[in-house]
């Protein structure tokens, strides 16, 4: 749902609507002469780097998942779920 903002208001609350558009992600509609004219959606930004303690976090993760014993040989995972087993 799209908020209608006259233009004249929209250059005397520029700020306020940015904001409000950002914050509730709906659209605003600003009107010319009672008829839509341009229409302000937010950017929603992309995946952002991760920080040095997230990315040691994960290096851990991974390291640790090396050390997980396999089986030797190939099993079939619906036969062990139907036996019980997991």
């Amino acid at each position: 749902m799209s908020t209608l903002i006259s233009l004249s208001d929209a250059k005397a609350r520029l700020s306020e609507v940015v904001r409000s558009v950002r914050t509730r992600g709906e659209d605003a509609v600003i009107t010319v002469d009672g008829e839509p004219a341009v229409r302000l959606v937010a950017v929603h930004p992309g995946p952002r780097a991760l920080t040095p303690a997230e990315a040691a976090g994960f290096r851990a993760l991974l390291g640790g998942l090396t050390r997980i014993v396999r089986p030797g040989t190939e099993f079939d995972a619906v036969d062990l779920v139907s036996e019980g087993r997991r």
